[in-house]
């Protein structure tokens, strides 16, 4: 066996004895939405600072959260349309974390993220759309508890402070920024 084929050996038994102890974790769905703004310097996404004793605390991310019972949205036979659904959720999430106004006409979906089994946190399974912040628009104004700061951020900035042990990013945040700074 090759040190790869033994490390991968390794993987799997640590997998195997997390999902002995801990089983599948449930999905949960979620909905973020990546507000983005012309500025002189360049294309900015709007960032939010979650405070550190929440899920995600201390991480840099847009805005976005779990799916309520308010958002559902169904189909003429009675199914839940989940793309629908999930814009709903990002509207009310960027209004409540931010009150930041999104159209939801104007939302553009582009990935859907889901954590692996192996994980011991909940499993947010998150839509991601965009949307552009329209000028003149509604000031940010985050409710210092769940959020507890905010700054429009050039995607290579906001990766580059990050690589610089400034802020945290969790990787799907990181992935989108990376992607929308080519």
């Amino acid at each position: 066996m090759t040190s790869s084929g033994h490390r991968d050996h390794r993987r799997y038994d640590a997998y195997a004895r997390n999902h002995e102890e801990f089983g599948d974790s449930e999905l949960i769905p979620a909905a973020t939405v990546v507000v983005l703004r012309d500025a002189a310097t360049g294309l900015e996404a709007l960032m939010l600072h979650r405070n550190s004793k929440i899920a995600f605390g201390g991480m840099w991310v847009f805005p976005g959260g779990r799916i309520d019972e308010e958002d559902v949205v169904a189909t003429t036979d009675g199914q839940i349309d989940e793309l629908t659904t999930a814009a709903a959720a990002a509207v009310r999430e960027a209004s409540e974390e931010a009150s930041v106004v999104v159209d939801p006409k104007g939302l553009v979906w582009f990935a859907h993220w889901v954590p692996p089994l192996n994980s011991t946190h909940r499993r947010y399974t998150t839509f991601f759309f965009a949307a552009r912040h329209e000028e003149p628009a509604s000031e940010v104004l985050i409710d210092d508890g769940e959020i507890t700061e905010h700054e429009w951020m050039r995607p290579v900035d906001a990766m580059a402070r990050r690589d610089g042990g400034e802020i945290e990013l969790a990787p799907p945040t990181w992935m989108t920024l990376h992607r929308l700074s080519g």
